[in-house]
C-alpha cells in the first residue's frame, strides 16, 4: 500500500503547493514501474480528482473509488458560498473568530451535516469523534488551506478522459456541506455516468463519522456490488 502526502501533512514541506495533474503523473509513475500489477486508486475529496487523472495515465488494470470526491474547479461559486455560509454561522454560534474555536463547530458540519445542529444525538455523536481524533484534526492555518485547494480551484477533467465501465465509483455522503448530492451528480455524468453510493445522514468526512464506507469501498475494488456499509445508489 502507498500513500501519496500532501504538502504539510505527515511531515511533508508546505511547499510546493499541490499540483493535482502533477501528483496524479507521480502516481502513474510509481504505477508504470509495476505494469502488470493491477492498481486500487482511494481519493478523498482533493484526492479523487488526482486518482482520477492518474487514471487516465496508467496502464495497470485500475479502478478509483471517490470517497466524498472534491468537483471541477472545487464546486466554484455555489461551494465557495455555501461553505463560506456555514462558516460564518459557526463563527456565530461560538461567539468567536478565533479559527480554532470556529473550525472545531464547522467540523461537526464536516461530520454529519446541518442536522447536527437541531438533533441531539447526531451532537453527542459529534463530540464524542472530535474528542477521539483531537490530535488528528488538521486546522486551516499557516497557509494550510491556499497550499492544498488552489489548484483544484482551477482543475478541470481533461477533455479526453476516458474509463472502460465499472473502473470508477463514488460514494458521497448525502448531508455533505462541502459538494451537493447534485454536484457530484453532475460530475458522475461528465465521467459518463459513474455510479455514485449514497449515505443518508452523512456529511464530508465519512473516513472519521462512517466506518462502513470502506466495506463497500473495498466491495468495488473486489468486483461486488456495494451495500454492506449502508450506502444505497444516488
Amino acid at each position: 500500500m502507498a500513500t501519496y502526502r500532501f504538502p504539510g501533512l505527515d511531515g511533508r514541506a508546505l511547499s510546493p503547493a499541490l499540483r493535482i495533474e502533477q501528483a496524479a503523473g507521480d502516481i502513474a509513475g510509481l504505477a508504470a514501474a509495476y505494469p502488470d500489477t493491477p492498481f486500487r486508486l482511494l481519493g478523498f475529496s482533493t484526492g479523487a480528482p488526482i486518482a482520477i487523472s492518474a487514471a487516465a495515465r496508467m496502464r495497470n488494470e485500475v479502478k478509483v473509488a471517490g470517497l466524498s470526491p472534491a468537483v471541477e474547479c472545487g464546486g466554484g461559486a455555489e461551494t465557495a458560498i455555501r461553505t463560506t455560509r456555514l462558516i460564518l454561522n459557526a463563527a456565530w454560534r461560538v461567539r468567536s473568530v478565533r479559527l480554532r474555536r470556529v473550525w472545531l463547530a464547522y467540523y461537526r458540519l464536516l461530520l454529519f451535516g446541518t442536522p447536527v445542529l437541531s438533533d441531539q444525538a447526531l451532537s453527542t455523536r459529534a463530540a464524542q469523534i472530535i474528542a477521539a481524533r483531537a490530535d488528528r484534526i488538521v486546522f486551516p492555518e499557516g497557509g494550510l488551506p491556499r497550499a492544498h485547494m488552489a489548484d483544484l480551484r482551477r482543475w478541470r477533467l481533461p477533455r479526453d478522459i476516458a474509463f472502460e465501465e465499472g473502473r470508477i465509483r463514488f460514494f458521497h455522503g448525502l448531508e455533505d456541506p462541502v459538494f451537493s448530492p447534485e454536484q457530484i451528480r453532475r460530475f458522475a455524468a461528465q465521467l459518463g455516468g459513474v455510479p455514485v453510493t449514497g449515505y443518508e445522514g452523512q456529511g464530508h468526512l465519512m473516513f472519521a463519522s462512517h466506518l462502513p464506507v470502506f466495506d463497500d469501498v473495498f466491495a468495488f475494488f473486489e468486483g461486488r456490488e456495494p451495500g454492506e456499509g449502508g450506502g444505497a445508489g444516488l
